[in-house]
């Protein structure tokens, strides 16, 4: 009876340590391969720069480009932050930077995190620090948030990202997307 015992306990030993080497296996392959941290030397340099947590970045990347410098959206978005030649000429103007975008490629992995950091950072200085306002501009465009916030579509002061007015879907989706990433990000980094 008590050989049989130790088995049992032997055996049930083995299969909780199994579980666990899974588990943490699941784990690093979740966290490395479903929410990378690529580019994440040059994401933290940019982000300490522009005064922005660098998990929002990648966050935003993760939703904009699943990390494909190469991507390029229907309306020209390029790169991994999924910027248009226009945004990308305005903030280098702003920032007293260069004058003429052409000679800037946007598919270049510093570049793109570069001026996308620094919009994001604009955006959210516009918003008062409104994080979930510079986000949904991010993917709706300024003028577009800015009309709905002057037409009260949508709160000045909007602290929430679910059940908002916001008119686009795809921009009520961006939101929750970027915000349930960056969460995750932070849970597990």
């Amino acid at each position: 009876m008590q050989t049989k015992i130790k088995k049992t306990i032997k055996t049930l030993f083995k299969f909780l340590l199994i579980l666990l080497i899974i588990l943490f296996v699941s784990y690093i392959l979740f966290r490395e391969f479903i929410y990378p941290r690529m580019h994440f030397d040059i994401v933290k340099e940019e982000a300490k720069k522009n005064n922005i947590d660098p998990y929002l970045i990648l966050s935003i990347i993760r939703t904009e480009s699943k990390f494909n410098s190469l991507a390029t959206s229907y309306k020209e978005a390029k790169g991994l932050m999924q910027i248009m030649d226009t945004t990308a000429n305005e903030i280098m103007k702003k920032a007293n930077l260069i004058d003429n975008i052409d000679i800037l490629d946007l598919y270049d992995v510093n570049t793109n995190i570069s001026i996308g950091c620094k919009y994001l950072s604009y955006l959210i200085n516009h918003y008062s620090g409104n994080y979930y306002l510079a986000i949904s501009a991010y993917n709706a465009g300024m003028g577009n948030v800015d009309r709905w916030i002057a037409e009260e579509i949508i709160p000045s002061n909007l602290d929430y990202y679910t059940n908002t007015n916001i008119p686009y879907e795809e921009t009520r989706n961006y939101l929750e997307k970027v915000v349930k990433t960056y969460e995750i990000y932070r849970k597990l980094y």
